[in-house]
């Protein structure tokens, strides 16, 4: 079984505190995984809130070098002293933000992050496990990976912004793993707008498009996405297609 429990989005509908990044705590066949620490170490009080001990958490992944999924990393470290984090090689390499003020604020990982803490990063590259059934695979872009769970219903597909598009990386992933199907997809997609989550980075026809595409030709059952979508898209996926698109929101829980 695989429980997956959002620690750290960009809205909230409950007691537990959003902002700009994301995080999810895993627990799967009796062991606890972390994708993502969200920007600034609001996943530790979050976790608090939700009763669940950060510190026995094994190994967690950063699904790419971006500051609103590594920048609480810190915070984690403080709690957990022994889990490693694997990330892709170009985690480390210098990226800017596309956003209307991308002069004033860089999108990359704090580079002191990896050296302060050298000793928790696992940087190899190339498809490994970060347990068994729990695959982390990486994508076109590079320094992006999946986090792809083996369940009863199929494939559980965790990728934080989906820079390479979620319809090539569920289509890559049915190419790796022959005769599986993709149950669900969890994560951003990177469709916002230069202008906040209340805006629009693509043509509208393109996202009715995507969801056709994630639905109807690659098969994907439920698709919950938020983060990077942005508020606009969220609303037109679930326009196209009724019933398959739903959004992540701080606090939510999955189980597949």
């Amino acid at each position: 079984m695989l429980r997956v429990r959002v620690l750290i989005e960009n809205f909230s509908l409950s007691h537990l505190a959003p902002e700009h990044g994301l995080s999810l705590h895993l627990d799967y066949e009796g062991h606890r995984y972390l994708l993502d620490a969200g920007t600034s170490g609001l996943l530790v009080q979050n976790a608090d809130r939700m009763d669940l001990d950060l510190a026995l958490v094994e190994r967690a992944a950063l699904s790419h070098g971006h500051d609103d999924h590594a920048g609480g990393l810190p915070a984690f470290f403080a709690r957990n002293g022994h889990a490693p984090v694997l990330a892709r090689p170009g985690a480390r390499d210098e990226y800017r933000r596309d956003t209307a003020d991308a002069a004033k604020r860089p999108a990359g990982v704090d580079p002191d992050l990896f050296q302060t803490w050298a000793r928790r990063f696992d940087l190899a590259d190339g498809p490994r496990l970060l347990a068994p059934g729990l695959h982390l695979v990486p994508d076109a872009v590079d320094h992006e990976q999946s986090l792809a769970a083996e369940t009863e219903r199929g494939l559980v597909v965790m990728n934080s912004c989906c820079h390479a598009g979620p319809d090539w990386i569920v289509a890559d992933l049915l190419r790796r793993f022959p005769g599986r199907r993709v149950h669900a997809l969890v994560g951003g997609f990177h469709l916002v707008g230069k202008h906040g989550m209340g805006s629009l980075g693509v043509p509208p026809e393109a996202v009715t498009a995507l969801a056709h595409r994630l639905t109807e030709e690659l098969g994907v059952e439920r698709i919950y996405t938020g983060h990077c979508t942005g508020l606009p898209a969220l609303a037109l996926l679930q326009q196209a297609v009724p019933g398959r698109f739903f959004p992540l929101r701080t606090g939510d829980e999955l189980i597949f």
